[in-house]
């Protein structure tokens, strides 16, 4: 005999066996619970089955069967294993994730119990696919935390009631655990009166960045806020061989991360033209010399350009001293044009120009 429970009811199915000679009239059910017989259900004969309704639901319930025929009654079938009548709950109701560092609070509402005491809920992770260790949760409590788990990753949560016989329909959803970003990394490229600053970030706490926060400092007062969504920033409008210092942080849903390391830099400008810058040409042949910048800007020279065009072809030479020897000039007897440039850290300044001949010797 084969008995499934159902709501308020069992359904049970069992073999006919043989009629003794003569025709079965009916089969008697006899109901149990505990050792009393409760009720006996009547069957045709033409059955094998039977819906034994208006049962208790969370009761334990066996059963057994009697065949009849003209003779007489059968022996009566072993009893069945217990089984108990029972409902599906429904589902939760209101499933909120709501995540933080390392972790997400799952809280609901209670299940209907579709008039059967709910016994606890199962809570079940599934983190790419794959399912975690399910947790039960009394059905008193209507919460749980998860913890350890890894910032950035998303995980979905599956939460169903149960009664202690039944799992109800499944409710669930994604919550993504994060944390505060890191700590940018920041550099700083000078320039005439501005700073072009440009930061890395590795860790964004597992939550996207919304905004970044460009503070300028002089000395210790702070003289400018910037925030963009850029990771990039141009500071304007500061003062040249004036040292400025600066932070970036960022933020992200769970708020501020840290502030990056103090970075310090002079907006300055690239030298002003070499001083005294003269030439002297002779058979094939110029000479240059010039004397240092009046302004290097906070930067020292580190060379020296010469340009020019020279035979159709733009030419340029380059030197640390404050003079340089052309030789290989063509004594065609036109003048050309020489610019020489001082070049710093921040680029090349402005030229000095020159006009400048070659002098072939007389015959």
């Amino acid at each position: 005999m084969i008995a499934v429970p159902g709501d308020g009811q069992v359904t049970l199915t069992w073999d006919a066996r043989g009629d003794g000679g003569s025709a079965l009239l009916d089969y008697a059910v006899h109901v149990y619970s505990g050792e009393a017989e409760v009720r006996v259900v009547t069957v045709p004969a033409s059955e094998s089955r039977a819906v034994i309704t208006e049962l208790a639901n969370g009761t334990a319930y066996a059963f057994s069967v009697v065949a009849r025929n003209a003779r007489g009654r059968s022996a009566a079938s072993p009893r069945s294993d217990h089984v108990v009548p029972h409902v599906t709950p429904g589902a939760v109701q209101n499933l909120v994730a709501v995540p933080s560092d390392q972790r997400v609070t799952l809280s609901w509402d209670a299940a209907d119990d579709k008039g059967m005491p709910l016994d606890s809920y199962f809570v079940t992770p599934f983190i790419d696919s794959q399912e975690g260790e399910a947790v039960r949760v009394p059905a008193t409590e209507r919460e749980w935390t998860f913890h350890s788990m890894t910032n950035g990753a998303a995980v979905r949560f599956v939460v169903v009631a149960f009664n202690g016989h039944a799992r109800g329909p499944e409710a669930s959803v994604e919550a993504t655990p994060f944390t505060t970003p890191g700590v940018p990394v920041v550099t700083a490229v000078i320039d005439s009166r501005r700073i072009h600053l440009s930061w890395s970030l590795e860790d964004t706490g597992g939550n996207p960045i919304t905004t970044y926060r460009v503070t300028v400092y002089l000395g210790d007062e702070v003289i400018r806020t910037v925030e963009t969504s850029a990771m990039t920033a141009l500071v304007e409008g500061l003062q040249n061989a004036v040292t400025y210092h600066f932070t970036v942080e960022a933020a992200n849903a769970a708020g501020w991360g840290g502030v990056s390391e103090r970075i310090a830099a002079m907006p300055t400008r690239s030298p002003s033209m070499p001083l005294n810058a003269m030439c002297q040409g002779g058979d094939g042949w110029i000479s240059f010399s010039w004397e240092p910048p009046e302004f290097d800007y906070g930067h020292p020279v580190i060379e020296y350009r010469i340009e020019s065009v020279v035979g159709g072809r733009y030419r340029e030479w380059f030197t640390t001293d404050l003079s340089y020897h052309l030789t290989d000039i063509p004594n065609d007897g036109e003048s050309l044009d020489f610019f020489i440039s001082a070049r710093s850290a921040v680029g090349f300044g402005s030229s000095a120009d020159l006009r400048c001949w070659t002098q072939p010797e007389r015959p």
